[in-house]
């Protein structure tokens, strides 16, 4: 893992990495909740330790001043170059000994099942949705989804 990388829990990572890979887009605290399937206050805390840690800043909006749009940090951005060139390092001992050919097909199959997964999401909060609140799914607290992945180990 980068150096600069070292302090960052994996769940901060991977909110970092997702507000890189989208800021042309304004991300605010209930786009993370429902990224990353976690509740409101789970998502509150985590930012809130990411905002003291220096990763994020929280900025006021034009056109509500409830919303705060959620911003990467000079801090984060040097996570992320970091992140990136593991990333591609990695990728380059995946690779290693297959041809230019091989690796094209393989970047090919695996942008094709990206899309299809980011479909499937789609039509997952589609359906979510559209259900009652009665019927919707349960959302589930931080320490619930780890004790349910520890039970299933």
């Amino acid at each position: 893992m980068p150096l600069s990388a070292k302090g960052t829990t994996g769940g901060n990572a991977h909110i970092i990495m997702f507000l890189a890979r989208n800021r042309d887009r304004e991300i605010y605290q209930h786009t993370i909740e429902q990224k990353f399937c976690i509740t409101r206050s789970t998502a509150s805390r985590v930012l809130a330790l990411m905002e003291k840690n220096g990763l994020i800043a929280r900025e006021s909006v034009a056109h509500d001043a409830r919303c705060k749009r959620i911003v990467l940090t000079d801090k984060a951005d040097a996570i992320v170059a970091d992140l990136k060139a593991n990333g591609e390092r990695v990728e380059r001992l995946l690779v290693d000994g297959f041809t230019q050919t091989e690796q094209d097909a393989l970047h090919d199959y695996v942008e094709r099942m990206r899309a299809n997964i980011e479909r499937a999401q789609h039509e997952f909060e589609h359906q979510t949705s559209s259900q009652t609140p009665s019927t919707a799914a349960p959302e589930y607290s931080e320490a619930e989804v780890i004790n349910t992945k520890e039970e299933n180990k």
